[in-house]
């Protein structure tokens, strides 16, 4: 019976974990809900204008408050957290007035707590494998999701994804969420520990993740408003590797290769054209995500992780040399981002929660290719409704940057784990 009840309470405790960190990764990777573009559009350009800002406020927030859950050393703090922020985030959508000049803060709110999320919940999804491969599948997904968002289709009936998500983020998983974690206090199955303890606050992991942070939204911005010209196209990928390199040395052991892999895998991801394709497509993204991390489980070799980001942008490369757009090549796109994270993600999840979160904010932070996609606009965007879109012609522009960052960081990568040996013979791969 005991065995039984234990079960359950593991069990319910997942399920509002993955729930939760969905909803926060959704919050801040689709910060733009369908009926806004009914609006001013001059309003509604200062808003998307603000995005990446609100993105990189709450990976920020996220890398610090992981921290401080961990100084404190206390599962019912984390959880304590987790709660207010989804009540805030609930108050955010429906409590709050909904008018055209509080866009911009309620996109930030909904970023930050969403920051709050993540940074609380990955300490105590470290303190079981099969909780820490669910906080990873949730992040990823939601961040793949949020990466492939296509603007919708005017004229046509939402199709049944698009209605799901109808929201930045949709008000059901918030209150499913909510309801998952009030279910675990009435259960007690909410832990009371967490992975690691440090009452010294890590200062070194947040100042990790102020440096990864920084170096790729000042890097892309500056691709947004001169990245036609070529010396600053390399200039700023040199320049972001280096950032990122030096932001994983200043992580414990080896837990840096993971914010290098998963540097690597936001840039390609960001360069593979996703557009036009079936809706169900999106479908194959979560799939994929899984086959990704099974497969990182079953075969680790963290020099296949980065070479398949390579091979992304290499092949991305040729796609937009030699073909236009197509639904086929668009859906394959969208498998092999996948794939490809999953696999990144899990092949070098780090030991130490907070080390997870720094990289895990390479996700959430606009790449070089979001920049240089954007660049037309003069903003760091996909297009002027943030959305992705199909171009009339493809650029090989943004998959070239990409394809640098990726070797740069592959070079990166053996560096790291030349200088850096594991301590007792211990594998850094997926756990």
């Amino acid at each position: 019976m005991r065995c039984v009840i234990a079960h359950w309470r593991a069990t319910v405790q997942t399920a509002a974990q993955y729930t939760a960190v969905t909803t926060a990764g959704l919050a801040i990777m689709m910060p733009i809900n369908y009926g806004w573009f009914e609006l001013a559009p001059y309003k509604v350009d200062v808003m998307v204008r603000e995005v990446p800002r609100a993105m990189e406020s709450g990976a920020m927030i996220a890398v610090v408050t992981a921290a401080l859950v961990i100084a404190a050393g206390s599962g019912r703090a984390a959880w304590f957290l987790v709660l207010v922020a989804l009540l805030g985030m609930l108050a955010n959508h429906t409590v709050l007035p909904f008018e055209v000049d509080s866009l911009t803060s309620m996109n930030y709110i909904d970023s930050l707590l969403a920051g709050v999320l993540i940074g609380a919940l990955a300490p105590v999804a470290w303190t079981r494998s099969a909780t820490t491969g669910v906080y990873l599948f949730g992040c990823l997904s939601a961040a793949i999701l949020g990466d492939i968002v296509q603007r919708p289709t005017d004229g046509h009936a939402a199709n049944p994804l698009e209605r799901l998500l109808g929201g930045a983020p949709p008000i059901w998983p918030i209150l499913t969420a909510l309801v998952l974690v009030g279910l675990c206090v009435v259960v007690r199955a909410v832990d009371v520990s967490v992975a690691e303890i440090d009452h010294r606050f890590p200062l070194r992991k947040v100042l990790s993740g102020g440096v990864l942070i920084s170096s790729v939204a000042t890097m892309s911005r500056w691709l947004a408003e001169d990245g036609d010209r070529p010396p600053v196209v390399v200039s700023a990928v040199i320049l972001t590797v280096v950032g990122c390199t030096v932001a994983a040395f200043l992580l414990p052991e080896r837990d840096g290769v993971a914010v290098l892999l998963l540097v690597a895998f936001a840039g390609t991801s960001s360069a593979v054209v996703t557009i036009p394709r079936p809706w169900w497509a999106d479908l194959l993204a979560f799939v994929a995500v899984g086959v990704g991390m099974v497969a990182a489980q079953r075969w680790p070799l963290q020099s296949a992780a980065i070479g398949l980001s390579v091979g992304m942008a290499a092949t991305a490369v040729l796609l937009a040399l030699k073909t236009a757009p197509n639904p086929t090549a668009s859906t394959l796109g969208v498998g092999c981002i996948g794939l490809t994270g999953g696999y990144s993600a899990a092949v070098a999840a780090p030991p130490r929660a907070a080390s997870a979160v720094v990289a895990l904010t390479a996700l959430f932070v606009p790449s070089a290719a979001v920049a240089l996609r954007g660049r037309s606009f003069d903003q760091v965007a996909y297009s002027s409704q943030w959305y992705r879109f199909a171009p009339d012609t493809h650029d090989a522009v943004p998959a070239l940057a990409a394809l640098g960052l990726a070797l740069g960081t592959g070079a990166a990568i053996c560096l790291l784990r030349r200088l850096r040996r594991p301590k007792n013979g211990k594998s850094d791969s997926y756990r």
